[in-house]
């Protein structure tokens, strides 16, 4: 359960789009973002939760600054599953109920991507499947709107391409994009015709001739690899060259690592395959990547992975996103946006470049319900905001935190209304408890906050302590100066512990707890921590 605002950044809506929109108008200058990463804001928004059925595979369209489109999947209230889609009229803070855009009385349809065109059409590239016994027939095809979204009919000459298949094989989550003035669709195809009984996969473009589409161009030859190369989404890099990121399962330990291409023109694929992520830990994955150029020219990718789950497998991995201020060369700052339990998930994830101050993620996750939810980065470090993540613990775990050694879950323990604590949290089901155990009697939780601009924060968090502790603290540092404390409160009733006047000068700010017990029953109870600009 992700908390919600709270404390000092409740606000009436119109007071949030003030903020925002004064932030915007800010000079840019000095900012810090372009080299220490993105700062995350606490909150994340609802687009929709499903009363039955699922939701996956959310996709943002932006058609003006204040509206934007997102399309998904589900089988909501049962049948098949359909492509819907919802509108924002408020820069992504409140969300209409969706409508239909595609659907079938014959099969499943999915993966839905959006692209405006210059003439301000909007096209969707889909997949539909037909299941007919053991057979699969398999079609990626477009439909297209001319009225912002509302409305939506059938692309003549629309269809991608098809297969049919004794298994579940074919064509896979087709991409558009527009390459200068040419349409251009991205795919993966595991079909017979093109990958035998390899069970590889291959990834291909085509290109809008007016009427069709054109003649395949491989991206990547999963076959020649032996890899089984997915999920491909391509931008424009700021120096003009193309970078298409996918997944790839040729690296031995991980069922799917991510790995990119940069073609110099968007069509000349013949250039070599480049790891961007390779998960930590034997076993665990990473896939269903998505990349953006930010408004600044760095790059960000998205992707979901389970390495930071205690489980492994799709239903535990959760969205994390890197950034690259290097056209590709490097990646850095990686950063878990949608924390979860260890038993839920945040997958099939998208992002959209906003303006020169943000960026929006969206998620399909299971967590705190089944729903499609969104999250704001700042390239632009906005006032009096949370940029805590997982600031209350309510994923029940660490997510988004770090520790060292086996402090968690040794020392380092999640208290719940029920863990036999009796003690309620500060706010929301959970909280965070430092305890003294058998072994070295320390622990520490900590994280780093990146993308921040000059100027003054202040870090809060409810605490209680038991004392005695040879040493018990909140602290800030790496923030360009010198480490700044304040000790624990030893009372049994959460107090307020406050470290104001943090003046920021080097992009980023590293916040965290320590004790140091002497005795295993002493404690301290970590809640509600907040790190905000003022």
């Amino acid at each position: 359960m992700i908390r919600k605002q709270q404390g000092r950044w409740k606000r009436p809506l119109a007071f949030i789009l003030m903020l925002v929109l004064a932030a915007a108008s800010m000079p840019m200058s000095p900012a810090y973002a372009a080299s220490t990463g993105m700062a995350w804001a606490t909150q994340q928004v609802p687009i929709y939760t499903p009363p039955s059925g699922g939701v996956w595979y959310p996709r943002l369209l932006k058609l003006t600054p204040q509206e934007w489109l997102v399309s998904f999947d589900t089988n909501a209230g049962g049948g098949n599953t359909r492509i819907v889609v919802s509108r924002t009229q408020n820069g992504g803070y409140s969300w209409s109920a969706p409508v239909t855009a595609v659907s079938s009385p014959t099969g499943n349809v999915g993966n839905g991507q959006m692209m405006r065109l210059p003439n301000g059409e909007i096209w969707l590239a889909y997949r539909h499947v037909v299941q007919n016994g053991s057979t699969y027939d398999i079609q990626l095809n477009v439909r297209r709107s001319f009225d912002g979204g509302y409305t939506w009919s059938d692309l003549p000459g629309g269809l991608i391409g098809s297969s049919t298949a004794s298994s579940f094989k074919g064509l896979w989550e087709p991409h558009l994009e527009m390459i200068g003035n040419t349409i251009a669709v991205l795919y993966a195809d595991d079909s017979p015709a093109a990958v035998g009984t390899t069970g590889q996969q291959n990834l291909y473009m085509k290109t809008w001739n007016g009427n069709s589409w054109g003649n395949r161009i491989t991206i990547s030859d999963g076959v020649a690899v032996g890899s089984r190369e997915g999920m491909p989404v391509i931008t424009r890099m700021s120096d003009g060259r193309y970078i298409t990121v996918f997944e790839a399962s040729d690296v031995p330990g991980h069922p799917f690592v991510i790995k990119y291409k940069i073609s110099p023109d968007g069509f000349n694929w013949s250039v070599p395959r480049q790891t961007l992520y390779v998960p930590n830990g034997n076993g665990k994955k990473a896939g269903a990547p998505f990349v953006v150029r930010l408004e600044d020219g760095r790059l960000m990718t998205a992707f979901q992975t389970d390495d930071s789950s205690a489980n492994t497998g799709d239903p535990y991995t959760s969205m994390h996103t890197m950034i690259s201020a290097d056209n590709g060369a490097t990646w850095q700052h990686k950063y878990n946006v949608f924390p979860v339990s260890d038993t839920r998930s945040s997958n099939w994830n998208a992002l959209m470049t906003v303006d020169a101050t943000k960026v929006a993620a969206v998620t399909s996750a299971t967590y705190p319900a089944n729903g499609i939810y969104l999250r704001f980065g700042y390239t632009v470090t906005p006032f009096q905001t949370n940029l805590v993540n997982n600031p209350g613990f309510e994923t029940a775990n660490v997510a988004g935190w770090t520790t060292y050694g086996d402090d968690y879950p040794q020392r380092i323990l999640i208290h719940g209304a029920n863990d036999g604590v009796g003690l309620p949290a500060a706010e929301g089901l959970y909280f965070v408890g430092l305890a003294g155990t058998s072994g070295p009697a320390t622990a520490y939780i900590g994280q780093t906050i990146t993308g921040l601009d000059n100027g003054t924060y202040t870090m809060r968090a409810r605490m209680r302590s038991s004392g005695g502790q040879n040493s018990c603290v909140m602290e800030v540092k790496d923030y360009g100066g010198s480490m700044r404390q304040a000790g624990c409160p030893v009372t049994t009733s959460w107090t307020p512990v406050t470290i104001s006047n943090v003046q920021v000068t080097n992009g980023q700010a590293t916040i965290g707890f320590y004790v140091s017990n002497s005795s295993p029953s002493q404690w301290a109870d970590i809640d509600q921590v907040e790190f905000f600009r003022e």
